[in-house]
């Protein structure tokens, strides 16, 4: 697989936390369907990847081995100007601890969208990267990894690259 920067993946956490995601997601879906549980950015061709977790940090690709994953590409966006706004949000979040008190607001979608951190969970903080991108709206708050999925499947825009098992 050719991952490039810029790249945006989903995956299913099949932990009890992504369990109760995945169940939430559901429940709020137009669809009726949810998969991916975590959200997550790609940084490189070797698949390094920026991403919340117990901090905002640096991550791999390595790590969602035999795990479901979905990866999807942005057309019409060069990579220079991937490469500078992921420097910005690197310079933005690195480091800051995850948001834990704001996922009981995401049980109740609306409430999420209120959100007095600048601490953003995983999916929101590639929401945040696809909007300062201008390939998605600004309101990146209460955004989940499900409704991400949705948008890179059903989005112009956006193509999907990859979507199994990661090997």
């Amino acid at each position: 697989m050719n991952l490039m920067p810029g790249d945006v993946f989903g995956t299913r956490n099949p932990m009890m936390l992504g369990k109760i995601i995945n169940a939430s997601q559901w429940l709020w879906s137009r669809d009726s369907e949810s998969t991916y549980s975590h959200s997550g950015i790609i940084l490189d061709e070797a698949g390094q990847t920026f991403e919340s977790l117990w901090t905002i940090r640096k991550g791999h690709m390595d790590a969602y081995r035999g795990k479901r994953v979905i990866i999807a590409r942005i057309d019409g966006v060069s990579i220079p100007k991937r490469e500078g706004i992921l420097k910005q949000l690197i310079v933005e979040h690195m480091g800051q601890w995850y948001p834990f008190w704001r996922l009981p607001l995401h049980l109740i979608p609306p409430l999420a969208k209120i959100s007095l951190s600048k601490r953003p969970v995983c999916s929101e903080l590639v929401a945040k990267y696809e909007a300062r991108l201008g390939v998605r709206h600004g309101q990146w708050a209460g955004t989940n990894p499900d409704v991400l999925a949705d948008e890179w499947r059903k989005w112009r825009g956006f193509d999907i690259l990859f979507e199994g098992e990661w090997a």
